[in-house]
């Protein structure tokens, strides 16, 4: 497995137990405490508690989370990919400290990968190449050109996903879009655009079987 794959499942795992705790802070031993998920996920691995540890600094340099000290964490609620609602006055949540922030449940909004993705692209649109600026960020979005949920469970690969801006996101989604499988060329499926090549990064491996799962499956039929 990679280690996306590792700092994903062990963001998860802190997610966990922050939402069911009801504090951003967590320790070292709470994310041991379900090394027993990890082992099932990463069955080759014998190391799961020096590889929690490993991720853990690597969460923190991502600005996921900050150390602080003794074996404790807290969760950095302004990581760009987390999602997370204000709970109403007087409703249980989770309380962050040294803010009157509180938050009913905290959720990743895309996996490590896709956020990296969207980095190596500085959330440039592969499509219009547009970078949609926000106040004091700018904004992109990821796409999976077979989904990963039901009915098609595609993979969270970086051949399955494409950065793309919301405009496009949803033409994807809804198959009003397509991208040709052999010349990379983006075509709208009523002509309100002249077809355009996919802008592809030079370390961005696109699995074109997935677009071809995207123009057979998904294209015209919603």
């Amino acid at each position: 497995m990679s280690g996306w794959s590792w700092k994903q499942a062990v963001a998860e795992r802190a997610l966990e137990v922050v939402n069911a705790s009801g504090t951003a802070r967590f320790t070292i031993q709470d994310v041991y405490d379900r090394q027993d998920v990890l082992q099932q996920r990463f069955p080759n691995n014998r190391h799961v508690r020096e590889r929690i540890r490993e991720t853990l600094q690597e969460l923190r340099d991502a600005k996921f989370l900050d150390f602080l000290g003794r074996g404790e964490y807290q969760l950095n609620l302004k990581f760009p990919e987390l999602d997370w609602q204000a709970a109403p006055q007087g409703e249980l949540g989770v309380e962050v400290p040294g803010t009157r922030l509180v938050a009913r449940t905290i959720r990743l909004r895309n996996t490590f990968l896709a956020a990296d993705m969207k980095k190596r692209y500085d959330n440039s649109c592969q499509v219009c190449r547009i970078k949609l600026q926000l106040t004091r960020c700018t904004y992109a979005e990821s796409h999976h050109m077979k989904p990963i949920g039901a009915p098609h469970f595609g993979p969270d690969t970086e051949g399955n996903i494409l950065v793309v801006c919301p405009n496009h996101h949803i033409m994807l989604d809804r198959g009003a879009v397509r991208i040709d499988p052999c010349s990379l060329l983006v075509e709208h499926i009523t002509g309100s655009f002249a077809p355009c090549p996919l802008l592809v990064h030079p370390r961005h491996v696109l699995n074109r079987s997935y677009l071809r799962y995207h123009a057979e499956e998904i294209y015209g039929k919603y």
